[in-house]
């Protein structure tokens, strides 16, 4: 009787030691599923966009977008932090680090060959509605007179435009047979301008009037054409890492919502008014150019997004 008593109560001890195992156990479960809610609610996006302080300027509105695009969507994707990656950099190895992703996981680029966006995630929206594709050339003041009578593409090949080797630009030239004079890198360029080796030197609307005023200075003979606007489609894009793939639809997602709460547009005019007023884009004779390198992906059929000189101008007709 006594030893029935015995095995009974070791079995009772037995069986509430593994009821408190399981007990706790579950408890464990529970205070994982608890830390990894919350540590997803306090997920931090890091932003380390590449910004070389000698784009500044050029790359201005799309810096402030960018700020715009991210606090707009901290409702639902929680805070972020920028890292700026500020050293100077080749094209080549900001797109090199930006595939890595460790320094750099967000680069402003226009499109380039498929093999230059490997590693890249596309947020498919141009920030600049397309205006690096308005082209407003700088030029040596004396040949002012003979491009202002230039009125249509085919007039246009008789003039010879500089470019520096291995700009995207190139080929696009090239393709619309308009004769090109290449250069290493863009100060060689602007000395060639300046001894009469080539015509004219196409700039984005948006680079033409930092670039004068940067180099006006060390380059007095240099001067903003007034009579042509070249255009073919072309525009910069946000390109995050493949290893951020989470920030690349932060980014879509507040894109899109800025568009269409009228933000975007309120900005872009805004940033870009003095540009308009200054180079009186409605006033130029428009040579149409085309690129057929685009990637299918940029969304051309999507008006709202392209700029139009027309609609920019209240007093055009």
């Amino acid at each position: 009787m006594l030893r029935r008593n015995s095995i009974s109560s070791r079995q009772l001890c037995i069986l509430s030691a593994q009821l408190l195992i399981g007990l706790n156990m579950w408890k464990v479960i529970i205070l994982l599923m608890l830390t990894m809610k919350v540590s997803a609610a306090l997920a931090v996006d890091v932003v380390k966009i590449f910004q070389a302080e000698a784009d500044d300027a050029r790359h201005a509105f799309a810096l402030q977008l960018l700020d715009e695009i991210l606090k707009s969507t901290e409702t639902s994707y929680g805070p972020y932090v920028k890292e700026p990656y500020t050293g100077p950099l080749s094209p080549a190895r900001s797109r090199q680090l930006t595939a890595e992703g460790r320094l750099i996981n967000v680069i402003i680029r226009a499109p380039g060959r498929p093999e230059d966006d490997y590693g890249l995630i596309p947020v498919m929206l141009p920030i600049d509605k397309g205006l690096l594709g308005y082209r407003v050339a700088l030029i040596a003041p004396e040949n002012q007179e003979k491009i202002s009578r230039i009125r249509n593409r085919e007039q246009l090949r008789a003039l010879h435009i500089g470019q520096v080797r291995g700009w995207s630009d190139v080929e696009i030239y090239e393709h619309n047979n308009i004769p090109v004079t290449l250069a290493p890198n863009y100060t060689s360029l602007i000395l060639m301008l300046e001894r009469g080796r080539f015509d004219l030197f196409p700039r984005g609307a948006i680079e033409v009037l930092p670039e004068l005023q940067a180099r006006g200075s060390s380059h007095p003979r240099l001067a903003v054409e007034d009579h042509l606007l070249i255009r073919y489609p072309f525009a910069e894009f946000y390109y995050v890492s493949n290893s951020a793939p989470r920030l690349a639809s932060r980014l879509t997602q507040g894109f899109e919502q800025s568009v269409k709460a009228g933000r975007f547009d309120a900005m872009f005019n805004q940033h870009y008014k003095k540009m308009f007023d200054e180079l009186k884009l409605t006033k130029r004779v428009l040579i149409e150019l085309d690129n057929p390198f685009l990637p299918a992906w940029v969304p051309l059929n999507r008006k709202e997004f392209w700029f139009d000189p027309i609609f920019a101008d209240p007093s055009a007709p």
